[in-house]
């Protein structure tokens, strides 16, 4: 604007402006616009048509009436341009002379120099409803209106040419020019000065909101209550959310000065930093990461989906939502979606409730490859559990049962096989039991305890009936502490200062620890609970993939049958774990009951046939209980051989003959005809000649290689092949550590926490690492369109 204004002022000389001098204009503004300005009535009303009223507005200069401050406060703004009619219909301005008819030409718009180049007249208008021309500078800002182009319009159309020339050179045309371009740009320094001071207030609620983002991404993250007796700051019991804030503040002076001024303020007088805020940042951040996680599954494309239920401390019954996927790196992830409350157990209600939240993911059942639930009747019915009616509608959603709950349940099988194991279990609960009941008990006992390889003190422990894992723990404290505890409850069953009944119960467990039996029970269960609590841990890691997880199961049942054939080795350290230790079994020392004979029957004792105590317990109870684990291990590994025959050559590619792999191959590929093409068997081939010469060998390690390289385009199928096998799930162990997280978030003092507020939370907490890797900029962007806020953000 300001080449062409100063360029139709070339001849005229003003002094300097200074626009940025307030309040103080520089002389020029004095002399022109103020003058200019000093009486708007005395400005002359352009004629306008009877029929249309004046507005200052219309893009016609005709209809513009008498010109006040509002109406040039209005034209600086928007401009000449949208007024100036370049493209109208110009037969209005027709006027009959002498010999021919003239009109207004859009020539009129151009300004021809001398060198030959052309320069817009910005300021030339015309007016469709007067059929004149007008120049939109003098309309505005001249005080005599003594020029047609400032008053009625100009329409002398036979010297238009040289009257535009004049007018344009003309003084009071420069006057005016020039206060256009001053006002102009005093009004682009005003708008200046209040964006600048829009956008300073807006950074800084838009700070205030980044400290409560990461006030509530902390608290999120680990779990912790937001909310306390009081909402107000400085008090002791105003949570975590305030405190945070307060603490935050004594180290950050912009925070701190905030608090001061709009911590207490009261309502009406907005602050972000309420619990209502707080809560709607729960509600966005919930919801974004709940986004980024569906948006990730869909990327994948291929899924497995593991769901189990528990009851929460407000009594409504949870089932957790697990996702299971591989990344675009290459690596497997298990995700928690989301809880679902449910009021009924049948296979049916479930199975709806599953498809229902796919459906609202907008995830589709048909790219399910893989589901994972615990063994009871209502998941793994074989035609009414959830897992057959998914099948039901996806043949390719291969079931798995969870083998941590498969080892589970060999353990709570096997305790129950004879008389001799269940009483062990027993014994080993009734020891924990007898100290946990007085602290006095507890103190004697641990005073005498050995640490473990952590350098801590291995203290008796409960069972559970859920976890096996602490069956495990408990005996082997009781296998490490053996010669301690002994002596700790011969110390109080001689303790005359201790009732008779605490005395009795001490000496009874005394008696029964000097039993070769359980000494023997202890160092058995022991060699045979932690190899089955190791494996047990590592199948639960997400990485792992089902040929490890039934090769794992596999060596474990060979470990326990090789144990059938070292029955004296049990037996020396059984005689060698404590001096009071007997060296006789029970039934040794017991009188042999002799059974009463028929008349028939002969009475003859070699028709009898004695058994030792020794050889009782070896046929009854030692060979029972090892059986018993090597038939109900090889039971549940079965489960796991039809998709490790499938799948599990896909581990050890580079082992195998040509021949191998594509019978293999052919196998997998009409199994899984709709994602794999039929020069699958021919990728493979060329793919154990790729890694050949690397390090790599496992199916993880191959998928891993593949996406490192980019170079899934050249083995797609193998690519494929590789995903459908890593996403088959091994355990639902990612449930059942949601399960924690839900007593964590929604405990006694939270009790009342609505679902989703609980699915925002937990999700949160539990997949901490997408919380982390999320920009939440644009959060605090959906925070200010949410709804009207009061102070500006964006």
């Amino acid at each position: 604007m300001f080449p062409l204004c100063f360029f139709f002022f070339k001849s005229y000389t003003a002094p300097s402006l200074t626009l940025n001098d307030e309040p103080h204009s520089s002389d020029i503004l004095n002399g022109c616009i103020e003058e200019s300005l000093e009486n708007d009535t005395a400005s002359e009303q352009v004629p306008t048509s009877p029929s249309n009223q004046p507005d200052y507005t219309s893009t016609d200069p005709g209809c513009w009436g008498c010109i006040k401050e509002a109406a040039r406060e209005y034209w600086i703004e928007k401009g000449p341009l949208i007024c100036q009619n370049r493209n109208a219909d110009f037969s209005a301005s027709e006027k009959q002379y002498k010999h021919q008819k003239r009109s207004f030409s859009k020539s009129l718009f151009t300004r021809k120099l001398a060198n030959g180049e052309s320069v817009s007249r910005e300021w030339m208008l015309y007016s469709p409803s007067k059929g004149c021309a007008f120049c939109f500078v003098c309309l505005l800002f001249s005080e005599k209106k003594d020029s047609p182009f400032s008053s009625c319009g100009f329409n002398d159309w036979k010297h238009a040419q040289q009257r535009v020339a004049e007018h344009e050179s003309s003084e009071s045309h420069h006057r005016c020019m020039f206060v256009w371009a001053s006002r102009t740009a005093e009004k682009g320094q005003i708008d200046n000065e209040l964006r600048e001071q829009f956008q300073t207030e807006c950074n800084y609620w838009v700070s205030v909101l980044q400290r409560v983002v990461a006030v509530v991404k902390f608290l999120a993250e680990r779990g912790l209550a937001f909310r306390g007796e009081t909402h107000v700051f400085g008090q002791q019991n105003n949570g975590n959310y305030l405190g945070l804030l307060e603490l935050i503040s004594q180290f950050d002076p912009f925070l701190s000065d905030h608090i001061a001024r709009f911590g207490n303020a009261g309502r009406g007088t907005p602050s972000y930093l309420s619990t209502t805020t707080c809560e709607e940042f729960v509600q966005l951040m919930g919801e974004k990461v709940y986004s980024e996680i569906i948006n990730r599954i869909k990327l994948a494309k291929y899924f497995a989906i593991s769901v189990d239920s528990t009851p929460d401390i407000a009594h409504t019954d949870q089932m957790t939502v697990i996702m299971r996927y591989i990344s675009p790196e290459g690596m497997i992830q298990e995700r928690f979606v989301t809880f679902l409350p449910i009021t009924s157990h049948t296979g049916e209600s479930i199975f709806n409730s599953v498809i229902a939240a796919l459906n609202e993911m907008d995830i589709d059942i048909q790219n399910c490859r893989g589901q994972c639930y615990d063994n009871a009747s209502n998941m793994a019915g074989l035609y009414k559990g959830v897992q057959a009616r998914i099948r039901e509608i996806n043949p390719l959603a291969e079931w798995v049962p969870c083998a941590a709950h498969s080892l589970n349940l060999v353990g709570v099988n096997t305790v129950d096989c004879c008389l001799e194991t269940n009483g062990f279990f027993t014994f080993v609960q009734n020891l924990f039991n007898f100290f946990s009941k007085s602290t006095w008990r507890w103190q004697i006992l641990t005073t005498g305890l050995q640490c473990n390889d952590r350098g801590r003190i291995e203290t008796l422990k409960s069972l559970s009936e859920t976890r096996w894992s602490a069956h495990a723990q408990a005996v082997h404290a009781l296998y490490i502490n053996y010669e301690n505890i002994h002596g700790t409850l011969k110390t109080i069953a001689e303790d005359e200062n201790q009732n008779i009944t605490t005395r009795s119960e001490a000496e009874t467990l005394h008696n029964q620890m000097d039993n070769l039996e359980v000494a023997f029970l202890t160092i058995l269960w022991d060699t045979i609970l932690r190899r089955c609590n190791n494996v047990s841990e590592y199948l639960q890691k997400v990485e792992m993939d089902l040929s490890q997880a039934h090769e794992l199961i596999t060596s474990l049942r060979d470990f326990i049958s090789g144990l059938r054939d070292q029955f004296d080795m049990f037996e020396g350290r059984a005689k060698e774990l404590s001096q009071s230790v007997k060296h006789n079994y029970k039934a040794d020392t017991q009188r042999t009951r002799r059974r009463k004979k028929q008349a028939d029957e002969s009475l003859s004792p070699d028709c009898e046939i004695a058994m030792s105590g020794r050889h009782k317990f070896v046929v009854n109870v030692f060979n029972v209980v090892i059986d018993k684990l090597v038939a109900e291990v090889s039971k549940r590994s079965e489960s796991y051989k039809g998709l490790d025959n499938m799948f599990g050559f896909l581990n050890k590619i580079t082992e195998l003959s040509p021949q191998q792999i594509r019978s293999s191959a052919a196998l997998l590929q009409n199994k899984y005809s709709c994602d794999l093409q039929e020069d699958f068997l021919d990728e493979l081939e060329h793919f154990k000649e790729y890694i050949k010469n690397t390090d790599v060998k496992s199916a993880r390690e191959c998928l891993q290689l593949i996406r490192k390289r980019n170079i899934h385009t050249v083995f797609p199928n193998v690519d494929i092949s590789l995903r459908l096998f890593l996403t088959l799930p091994v355990t639902n162990a990612s449930g059942e550590r949601s399960f924690s997280k839900l007593s964590l978030v929604k405990n006694r003092l939270r009790s009342t926490m609505e679902q989703e507020r609980l699915n925002h939370l937990t999700r949160m907490s539990i997949e901490s690492d997408v919380l982390r890797e999320l920009n939440f900029s644009d959060v605090i962007s959906d925070f200010s369109s949410h709804k009207s806020r009061r102070k500006p953000l964006y």
